[in-house]
This record gives structure tokens, C-alpha cells and sequence, in this order.
């Protein structure tokens, strides 16, 4: 196995390069993280693998931790059966979402990293008339990955099972936004070969969507092999059974690296508001003809994009998407905030009692 079929490429050879590391040192992926334990991939092998006593000590936030993806700088020890992670390379780039924390009374947001160092974004949806097909998770999806870096590619699974595939297609095509949509039957393998196109040697592709619709097949159908379990649907509710608990890295034998994610059915978006921009482009043009910059597009006089709506240029569900998408982008930076001014505060002394001398 060599670096490049992980996805090594010379961004990341100049980042190992600039490192102050010792001899010893070699460059590793990580295939997988489960509370501070990591699976890691490199030439030499394949390893468990813990961070260092100086890499936890100079660590502030969780974010900094390596994660599935992830190119970091590992130690082997000497019997050859674990290593210990230096340093994280800098990510080309980060799939994140929103987490919160409760602590006491209070509860904290904070970025959570689902994979890192991915080139192409499946954004899975399901044709069987259950809950695997809802156009507001894929604009959240389209969000997510157009703020990561990586290009989305939609994805259309269980084509064999929709009574209305014209239409759902057509849905699907209306919020691309320039995005490919393939229709696919993973279970029957048609379709699966027009995505071998994105994974090529040194390619790293991730797939998101909720359990149940068939991401697992559709790795061992690009993999030409069972390399995951699959399970069925439950009946009773349409809901999928998580067969993937965890982020994983898969290698490919053909070439290639696939990162398998646990059903994401909610995503609370971790990002700046510009990151909307192509995921709602039209609504973004349309809103450069409004009479006001600050236009909430509700009932401001002169809104282009309450017009257009009028006009049925574009749906409302649409427009409450991006409102909805635009207004907790905005909430979660000012908790960001707030939360970064609490840690340069100085900490509140309690306020001593004065006890009085009884006369």
C-alpha cells in the first residue's frame, strides 16, 4: 500500500516537511477514532494508535483532535504493534457539524468533525417512497459540502422501488445548484458503474445520509465486493437499522479511498453564512435586485425575492429553507462568540460574607 492510493499528495508532503519531527517519524491516515483511540494506515502498516502526552498538553478545543481522514505524524514503537500521533497535518479540507455539550446549566456548541481531506461528497437520498428522500436534508447536505471544500455529487438510491422517478429527479435537479444527481439501484448495480468515475487512485470520497438507504451497498457495489454489512429497513416505520455506528476509511483494491459516516439524519450546520451562497444561488441573485442590503425578504417594500415568490420563480418551501439554514448559521456564530469572550474573562470570585460580632 502506498500513500498516494491513501490520498497523499504533495500538500500534504509540504506540510510533513515543515514539521520539527524526529527521526522515526512517518506520515499515517486515519481510518478510524473511537474515544481517543485511532486506527491508523501507513506504508509500514496498519496501527492502534494513541496521541502524545505533548500533543494532548498543547490541544484547546476537540476540533484539534485528529479525525477520520485525518493525515497525522506517528511514532511506531519498537515491537512494531502501536504508534503514537505527534502532530495533525493541516486539513485540505473538513466535513464539520454542530454539537452541543451540556455542562451543569449550561450548554456549549462546538464543531464536530465528521471526515476530513475528501475530494467528492455522495449526498445519498432514497427512492422508496419512505423518509430517505426529503429535499431540505440535501440542501443541508449541499450547505455542509460546499462549506467543506469537496464537491457534491447527489446521489438517487433504490430507483427500482419509486413509483414517481420523473418527478423525484426532477426535485432533486431543482436544488442542485450545479451539483451531478445520479439515479441508481445499488441493491441491482445499476448505475453504480457511472460512479467509479469520481474514485480514482488518490481520490477520497464520503458518503452522507441517513440509515436506510443504502450507503453500505453501495460501497460494496463500487468496491466490486462485500467489504460491509448491510441490513433492511424496518417495515413498521421505514426507518433504517445503523449498520455503520462509526466514520470509517475503507481502501479500495482498485484504487481509491471511501469514508463510510453513521446515519446523519439531523446536521446542524457549522459555518459561515456565505457558505449558503451556492446552495440557494438563485435566491442569493434574485436578492441583489431588493431595494434594502439588510432585506429579510418577509415585508420590506421593494423585496425582488417576495416577488419573485408571487411570481412563482421560486417555491416557498424553498425560501423557508434558506431562512431557516441562513438564521441558525447566524445563532451558532454568535454562541461561538459569546463562548469565545467567556474564556478570556476573569473567573468571578465569590463575594466573601462579612460575619458581625454579636454585641
Amino acid at each position: 500500500m502506498t500513500l498516494k492510493s491513501l490520498g497523499w499528495s504533495d500538500f500534504f508532503r509540504q506540510e510533513f516537511q515543515s514539521l520539527d519531527k524526529g527521526d522515526g517519524i512517518v506520515p499515517a491516515r486515519v481510518s478510524r477514532n473511537s474515544k481517543h483511540i485511532y486506527h491508523v494506515i501507513s506504508e509500514k502498516g496498519k496501527f492502534i494508535a494513541r496521541v502524545s502526552g505533548a500533543f494532548r498538553h498543547r490541544t484547546k478545543e476537540l476540533s484539534d483532535y485528529p479525525a477520520v481522514g485525518d493525515w497525522v505524524a506517528i511514532k511506531i514503537s519498537p515491537d512494531g504493534l502501536e504508534a503514537e500521533i505527534r502532530a495533525l497535518l493541516s486539513r485540505r479540507t473538513v466535513f464539520s457539524r454542530q454539537a452541543v455539550s451540556a455542562s451543569g446549566t449550561e450548554s456549549k456548541s462546538y464543531e464536530q468533525i465528521v471526515a476530513a481531506n475528501v475530494d467528492v461528497a455522495f449526498l445519498v437520498a432514497a427512492l422508496d417512497g419512505a423518509r430517505g428522500f426529503n429535499l431540505r436534508r440535501l440542501e443541508r447536505y449541499l450547505t455542509l459540502t460546499r462549506n467543506s471544500g469537496a464537491d457534491p455529487v447527489i446521489l438517487l438510491n433504490k430507483a427500482d422501488l419509486s413509483s414517481d422517478l420523473e418527478v423525484k429527479l426532477d426535485q432533486a435537479q431543482s436544488i442542485a445548484a450545479g451539483a451531478p444527481v445520479h439515479v441508481i439501484c445499488a441493491l441491482e448495480k445499476n448505475g453504480v458503474d457511472s460512479l467509479r468515475q469520481y474514485v480514482g487512485n488518490g481520490k477520497t470520497i464520503v458518503l452522507l445520509g441517513p440509515s436506510g438507504i443504502g450507503k453500505s451497498t453501495i460501497i460494496n457495489g463500487i468496491a466490486d465486493e462485500e467489504i460491509m454489512k448491510t441490513n433492511e429497513v424496518r417495515k413498521r416505520d421505514s426507518r433504517g437499522r445503523h449498520t455503520t455506528t462509526w466514520s470509517e476509511m475503507l481502501v479500495l483494491g482498485s484504487g481509491g479511498v471511501l469514508i463510510d459516516t453513521p446515519g446523519l439524519r439531523d446536521v446542524q450546520l457549522w459555518s459561515d453564512v456565505s457558505s449558503i451562497g451556492e446552495t440557494f444561488r438563485e435566491i442569493i441573485e434574485i436578492a441583489e435586485d431588493c431595494r434594502f442590503r439588510d432585506c429579510n425578504h418577509s415585508t420590506e417594500p421593494g423585496c425582488a425575492v417576495v416577488k419573485a415568490l408571487e411570481m412563482g420563480k421560486i417555491s416557498e418551501s424553498r425560501l423557508i429553507s434558506y431562512k431557516k439554514q441562513k438564521q441558525e448559521i447566524i445563532e451558532s456564530s454568535r454562541r461561538r462568540e459569546l463562548g469565545e469572550k467567556k474564556k478570556h474573562e476573569p473567573p468571578v470570585r465569590p463575594r466573601r460574607k462579612i460575619q458581625r460580632k454579636k454585641k
